[in-house]
């Protein structure tokens, strides 16, 4: 038996990458140092190393700018969607509109390399420790017209993409509310009630957006900070989204940070179709259960339904070579052994993306299901003996493929959660005494290839 960490499924963390991760300072157009290499500071801890290149150099990265610009240089439109905020009064406030964004090229690039930035103590010692930085990228010059249908945007501005793909780019702009052309205003920010006077602000106003050749999403957000004579806080605000679909939303404040596409757009350069076409082409694979016993297992993919493409986030432990997106479909997943030992079916994730040396994609299907603890029939397992006192049962799968390479692992696991988690103690002025996580037990599992 082992002991982890509360139990929380898995879930796919959305952001969207700009600059090292983070809002950038200084420069955003990337033009520092115009003439040879240039540096931008951007707010995570990243020196922004710029070196300008050819539009059609694809030596450094494998993909070009003038790739991005051959699906970023196009007239996009999605849905706009006002959204209400409480403790803030604007113009427009709650309402649909759509937003018209074109871009075309200032005929500049650079590649972005980043670095720690130095520490600024007096000792001098040199990089940041523990700072570690997102892959190198390409950096595009581009002109932006941004308009909303309701006259709330009316903007025309100078920017820069950011690509770590030829199929996905990201755009972030700082937004000052008292120079926007359009109507958008804010005209009063409430402090929320507490035991003293506060003064509250909307500030970091940012406009992010996320292109693919297909679509376009992203939203205005910013922070609203609050402060008393005793205490400052802030907290996040989304002023709005776009697409209004939330399908692809996360859980961030409700933010849209992924593309929504049909199971029919090769929105990075493969359909969902297509794709489960290629996973349900495979032959069953040999398996190793972890009692030494083999087997054969069979996937089936059906019920495939419109995908999210989602920018990957660099989360400083992954390597380089990580896909710069996916694309997630929801499916149906029938999982049978030759042996009778699974024989399941659930709902689960595809997901896609091209490979990094363009010689095809990849695939993978995801699964993460929790059971009650005495619906075993329900997680597909058979011939397998349930720990006593097990609350709830977990069910992960992962197989990857890619071309004719086949590789995963199948897990039933029995879940217990200590007192201390069920029941917790209500808060003191003592120090509460340590709680240990959910206890995992190891029930059945495969691997392959065996």
């Amino acid at each position: 038996m082992m002991r982890a960490a509360r139990f929380v499924p898995t879930v796919m963390v959305l952001a969207l990458v700009a600059g090292c991760g983070g809002g950038q300072t200084g420069d955003l157009s990337g033009e520092n140092g115009k003439g040879g290499k240039g540096t931008n500071v951007s707010s995570n801890g990243c020196d922004d190393q710029l070196s300008p290149i050819a539009l059609d150099d694809a030596s450094a990265l494998g993909f070009d700018a003038a790739s991005v610009l051959a699906f970023a240089e196009q007239s996009y439109q999605a849905p706009l969607a006002w959204q209400a905020l409480p403790q803030v009064e604007y113009s427009p406030s709650a309402s649909e509109s759509v937003l018209t964004l074109s871009l075309s090229s200032r005929n500049a690039a650079w590649l972005v390399h980043s670095v720690p930035a130095k520490s600024t103590d007096e000792q001098g010692s040199g990089a940041l420790l523990g700072v570690i930085c997102p892959p190198d990228r390409l950096r595009v010059g581009v002109h932006a017209e941004l308009q909303s249908t309701d006259g709330a945007l009316a903007e025309s501005f100078d920017a820069t993409l950011d690509a770590r793909s030829a199929y996905l780019a990201t755009l972030r702009r700082a937004i000052v509310p008292e120079q926007v052309a359009g109507s958008f205003e804010i005209s009063q920010v409430t402090a929320p009630p507490s035991g003293g006077a506060a003064t509250a602000a909307v500030k970091d106003l940012t406009l992010d957006i996320v292109l693919t050749p297909g679509a376009m999403a992203g939203a205005l957000s910013g922070q609203l900070t609050t402060q008393n004579s005793q205490v400052a806080s802030s907290s996040s605000l989304t002023f709005a989204r776009f697409p209004s679909d939330t399908r692809c939303a996360s859980n961030q404040g409700g933010v849209a940070q992924a593309v929504p596409v049909s199971a029919e757009s090769a929105a990075l350069g493969q359909t969902g179709t297509d794709a489960m076409s290629q996973v349900n082409g495979s032959s069953a694979l040999p398996i190793k259960w972890n009692d030494g016993a083999t087997s054969a297992l069979t996937l089936a993919l059906s019920g495939l339904g419109d995908g999210c493409v989602q920018v990957a986030p660099y989360l400083g432990y992954e390597a380089p070579s990580q896909p710069a997106a996916t694309v997630v479909y929801p499916v149906t997943l029938q999982a049978t052994t030759a042996d009778g030992r699974l024989q399941g079916q659930y709902g689960a994730s595809l997901v896609s993306w091209p490979k990094l040396d363009g010689t095809g994609f990849s695939e993978r299907i995801e699964l993460n299901g929790t059971f009650a603890a005495d619906a075993l029939a329900a997680t597909g397992f058979s011939q397998v003996a349930i720990p006593t006192g097990t609350q709830r049962l977990n069910v992960r799968l992962e197989a990857l493929f890619e071309g004719a390479q086949a590789s995963g692992k199948v897990t039933l696991d029995a879940l217990q959660d200590p007192p201390c988690v069920t029941n917790p103690e209500p808060p003191s002025a003592n120090s509460s005494p340590g709680c240990s996580g959910t206890m995992v037990t190891p029930v059945r599992g495969a691997t392959w290839p065996r």
